[in-house]
């Protein structure tokens, strides 16, 4: 397995803790809250501080005692202040060899774009939320919405495969429950999303493809919720 430094997990609370937890079971790292190698950062005062991050490097520095690496997580990474992530960014570019960083966020957007160049970044979204995000686009959200939607996603084409496979379970849902109308449009947003993977897949920009079949949606009569044919 290839091992990083530094690493940064998006998606909710639960989710991003349960993937350090997995990291940490592969490097063999002890996650017990005594462990004199294991340092928890969390916001004070809805942010995290400058202050926080220089003691951080005092700590990052120091020789692991027990395991092999010296493990920094950062909850809710998010809400590093500016000066905080200027100095975090410091670390970052000449981190000593034992220092394992993880941060774990809500969001990307909130962290400058030249810390997350310098980490491997991994967004979790769980099977629930993926068939939710499938269902957003079936109900005539707003395109403001869809929007921001789609502009958070970094794997488009993983996440359009993901797309078309819960627009497939509802598809079956509909054909079940005799909704002639709402399968006919379900069919018809799961070729309109392997269409755009298909546009990917030719190097066409993922971005640009992903807003194009949002205005595209946006364009059609929403679904209905659920009528049934006569």
């Amino acid at each position: 397995m290839t091992i990083f430094q530094s690493y940064l997990f998006v998606g909710n609370t639960e989710n991003t803790r349960e993937q350090t937890q997995k990291l940490s079971k592969k490097l063999a790292i002890d996650l017990s809250p005594s462990s004199p190698d294991i340092t928890i950062i969390s916001p004070k005062k809805s942010s995290i501080s400058i202050d926080q991050i220089r003691d951080m490097k005092k700590y990052i520095f120091q020789k692991p005692f027990s395991n092999s690496y010296k493990l920094v997580i950062i909850e809710n990474a998010q809400m590093l202040t500016i000066p905080a992530q200027n100095a975090f960014l410091k670390i970052l570019e000449e981190p000593p060899k034992h220092a394992l960083i993880i941060l774990e966020a809500t969001n990307k957007e909130s962290l400058l774009a030249t810390i997350r160049s310098r980490v491997v970044t991994k967004s979790i979204i769980s099977k629930n939320e993926s068939l939710k995000k499938s269902l957003f686009l079936t109900k005539g959200a707003n395109l403001s919405d869809l929007l921001i939607t789609t502009s958070d996603i970094d794997n488009p084409s993983q996440w359009l495969n993901t797309q078309i496979i819960s627009l497939h379970r509802q598809l079956l849902q509909s054909i079940e429950k005799n909704q002639l109308e709402s399968s006919v449009k379900v069919s018809a947003l799961i070729g309109q999303c392997a269409q755009a993977k298909l546009m990917i897949e030719a190097n066409v920009n993922p971005k640009f493809v992903l807003f194009n079949l949002v205005f595209h949606l946006n364009s059609k009569p929403c679904l209905p919720a659920g009528r049934s044919n006569p």
